[in-house]
């Protein structure tokens, strides 16, 4: 489950900006009655789908997840990393700096074990990965299937389709890094 605070955030950028439920439907693909579920907090939120509405709110993650304050400005423990994302039992995110602010967005992404696929969110950014442990198929819009094993990484726009899975029988780690999009 994500932030608790995220849906609540997401509705007060949608009246900011004068939209409808139906509007932002309309624009992103989702069921006005499942951004309704989110904004009130009954449902999970996958990360594509969030990024989408971000994209169309013309926003980042800092305007959704604010920054904490931590012991040390530059140092993230383990146990203050932030949980941003969770499909169920085949992914986790989190966030591995102390805010969302800056130009880069590192993450750690723990694939489960022959996970189903998971589609990325597009953005006008640019990601980097490394497999820290385990084995990571992606698929890039325009380029045959990629096995990714520990201590490959790529590098690509945020505008390609993509998809991601964990073809193995152990989890899967990942650091990754998102610039943000230039709207």
């Amino acid at each position: 489950m994500i932030e608790p605070e995220l849906g609540s955030k997401l509705r007060a950028l949608r009246l900011k900006r004068g939209h409808s439920l139906a509007d932002v439907a309309k624009a992103t693909g989702l069921s006005s009655s499942f951004i309704s579920l989110v904004e009130n907090g009954k449902s999970d939120l996958t990360m594509g789908r969030l990024v989408r509405l971000l994209q169309f709110y013309g926003v980042w993650f800092e305007e959704v997840f604010e920054d904490r304050p931590q012991a040390d400005p530059i140092v993230v423990r383990k146990d203050e990393q932030r949980h941003l994302y969770s499909r169920g039992e085949h992914l986790d995110v989190s966030l591995l700096s102390p805010q969302t602010s800056h130009t880069m967005l590192p993450l750690l992404a723990v694939h489960a074990p022959g996970n189903e696929w998971v589609e990325s969110g597009l953005h006008g950014g640019e990601e980097w990965l490394y497999v820290v442990e385990g084995k990571l198929e992606l698929e890039l819009e325009g380029h045959e299937p990629i096995v990714l094993e520990a201590g490959d990484a790529a590098y690509y726009r945020g505008d390609r389709p993509r998809r991601s899975r964990n073809p193995g029988k152990k989890p899967t780690r990942v650091v990754a890094c998102v610039s943000p999009p230039h709207w």
